[in-house]
């Protein structure tokens, strides 16, 4: 069983199901929040700095670390090491834990207000990347007191794309409402799914028997597959034995972000965006599906006090011999994401009081998280940000954002790290997200006339 643990700790450690930094949400000078809603604009127009201009990585789970971390003698073990009991490694684990990690990083971006300083129009090129992982109770059940049953939905996604989009937004209702679209072209890099539909474990005097059935689904560019055959001469690979061949886009696609913000009182504003629309169609030429049905036994199982203190070298291997599917590719749609604020202003519109509710469909489940922020903008060119946010079944943070937009640099950044519990190895043990977005770019043009004079020099 070594290699299972080995498998599930780098899962662990390699992901971490994510969103962008909801913090960014009620910045106004901030050219970020356009991916938000493309109804905001920033204060000024702006060119950002390729690959610089913004960056936004997230992790969430439904398990902080230190769940699955555990100091020994020093040092920090997983949850799967033998010094940790079952009662100690099961306390905290829910029936379903996703693991997630999401990263956009900005290669291209610039807008600007037209003629009339209302109208604003962006165009940007983003890369996108994402993973997630999806483990069941029931697994770590079998792997800490050898426990037998049916282990369901044990699965593992990864995507990376590029998009190009361009967004315009306007006013309406003499400027009491504001609506906004974006249009972007989607180009597939590469993608995959690998999943266990279930997988059937059975405990005996002196072995154990797994029965699974599972899948592989995945576009890789020019993929080529150096197939074997076993003993009754029928093809399988694994995934070993899938190579990368020319180095093309895997896919195409369209998506379009819709939003709007609308005063309804003139220090009260509510906005609503559904953004993400979309799909994105997969080449044949990529495609690599497979599925796989097993049954394999293994001797060499020892329990004592209903936990596992020795056991065989369990491998994927058998396990993950695939059968070529010759079915057709389809469409895929993109994970959709809705977005609702409100915020009210005081003090001549120095501080902002916002609350956001967003939603996200998964791979596996909707994710849902409320937000509640303080903005604090003395001057116009200088926004500070603490925002809270409530993210059901995967815990709570602390976000803390800085905004700076003068007449010659544009900058953001936004963590929920400062305010994180570290270990001596400087992993944040105590929290199920972990947010970074940074920006940086130059100021183009005049300033919008978007945000009326309350009283204030803008």
């Amino acid at each position: 069983m070594k290699t299972l643990r080995m498998l599930l700790a780098a899962l662990f450690l390699a992901t971490g199901a994510a969103a962008q930094n909801p913090t960014a949400y009620f910045m106004e000078g901030s050219t970020f929040r356009t991916q938000f809603n493309p109804a905001f604009a920033p204060l000024r127009g702006y060119f950002n700095i390729p690959a610089a201009g913004g960056i936004d990585v997230n992790m969430n789970s439904s398990l902080a670390l230190d769940d699955v971390l555990y100091p020994r003698n020093g040092k920090l073990v997983t949850i799967f090491d033998r010094s940790v009991t079952a009662d100690e490694a099961l306390r905290n684990i829910k029936e379903n834990n996703l693991l997630g990690l999401d990263v956009r990083t900005n290669i291209l971006g610039f807008g600007k207000f037209t003629r009339n300083r209302k109208n604003f129009w962006a165009f940007d090129i983003n890369l996108h990347a994402a993973a997630g992982i999806n483990l069941p109770k029931s697994l770590f059940e079998f792997v800490k007191r050898g426990e037998e049953g049916v282990i369901r939905n044990f699965g593992a996604t990864a995507s990376t794309y590029l998009d190009a989009g361009f967004s315009y937004s306007f006013p309406l209702l003499g400027e009491k409402l504001y609506v906004g679209a974006k249009a972007k072209v989607l180009v597939g890099l590469a993608r995959a799914k690998v999943n266990f539909d279930y997988m059937n474990v059975t405990m005996h005097q002196d072995r154990w028997a797994v029965e699974a059935k599972g899948s592989i689904d995945a576009n890789i560019p020019g993929a080529e597959i150096d197939y074997r055959t076993d003993e009754s001469q029928r093809p399988y690979f694994g995934i070993d034995d899938i190579g990368l061949g020319s180095i093309k886009p895997a896919g195409y696609g369209f998506a379009v972000d819709l939003g709007a913000t609308y005063d309804v009182l003139p220090d009260l504003q509510v906005s609503l965006a559904l953004t993400d629309l979309g799909f994105m169609s997969w080449s044949k030429t990529s495609s690599v599906r497979g599925y796989s049905t097993a049954q394999v036994e293994y001797t060499g199982i020892t329990l004592e006090s209903g936990e596992v203190v020795s056991s065989p070298d369990f491998t994927f291997d058998e396990l993950l011999r695939f059968r070529p599917d010759d079915s057709q590719t389809k469409a895929r749609m993109l994970h959709a994401s809705l977005n609702a604020g409100a915020e009210y202003f005081v003090w001549d519109h120095r501080v902002g009081f916002g609350l956001l509710y967003r939603a996200r469909l998964d791979e596996y489940k909707a994710l849902h998280s409320v937000t509640g922020s303080v903005n604090f903008s003395p001057v116009r060119w200088f926004t500070l940000t603490a925002a809270y946010t409530l993210a059901a079944g995967r815990g709570n943070s602390l976000g803390l954002a800085l905004n700076l937009c003068p007449g010659w640099i544009n900058f953001f950044v936004a963590t929920d790290l400062a305010t994180a519990r570290f270990t001596p190895q400087y992993i944040p043990v105590r929290q199920r997200s972990a947010n970074v977005t940074f920006g940086l770019g130059f100021p183009l043009g005049k300033r919008g006339l978007r945000i009326r004079d309350r009283n204030r020099n803008i």
